[in-house]
């Protein structure tokens, strides 16, 4: 037997009541808005990840723009040295053919201005040796004209004394 209720508001075999359909009614709500802001917030972290990526894209390209860039300053500085090197090498050559009466291992350096102060050291340098060796050379010569000076008397000496006179050094 089935009985029916005619009155308003009372549930029938599994019908809500209004204020259950209510609350559902807001529950779906609340959930609709929450996914609308679920979805906005994946939208905007996607956005956002497509925005990191491009920078990064960018970054890596100056990245990698600059590292040439730092590849070839490299290559042309070690090019540039390398020609001073061997401008200052042949700079070195030609400085010891100009003064061949400077000993060619005082011209030395790295740099043009090390060559010249060099140059002008061994130039100082054989100056002074070369005073030095003419006051010896002074002070070692007789004058023309001087006496020679007499050898030892050898009157009354014996024959074994007269050898020995012969072979001892003279003084100057």
């Amino acid at each position: 037997m089935h009985i029916e209720h005619d009155e308003p508001g009372v549930p029938v075999n599994g019908d809500s009541t209004p204020r259950e359909r209510d609350e559902l009614g807001t529950q779906l709500q609340q959930e609709q808005q929450d996914r609308e802001d679920f979805v906005a917030a994946l939208n905007e972290r996607d956005e956002r990840i497509d925005e990191l990526t491009s920078l990064l894209a960018q970054a890596r390209d100056e990245l990698a723009a600059t590292q040439e860039t730092a590849d070839n300053a490299w290559a042309e500085m070690t090019a540039l040295r390398q020609a001073k090197d061997e401008a200052v090498g042949a700079c070195r050559d030609a400085l010891r053919l100009a003064h061949p009466g400077l000993p060619p291992d005082l011209i030395r350096g790295e740099t043009i201005e090390e060559l010249a102060a060099s140059v002008d050291g061994a130039k100082a340098l054989v100056q002074q040796v070369r005073a030095a060796l003419s006051a010896e050379r002074d002070a070692a010569r007789v004058p023309a004209g001087a006496p020679v000076s007499p050898a030892p008397g050898l009157e009354g000496l014996t024959a074994r004394d007269k050898i020995a006179a012969g072979i001892r050094p003279q003084p100057r």
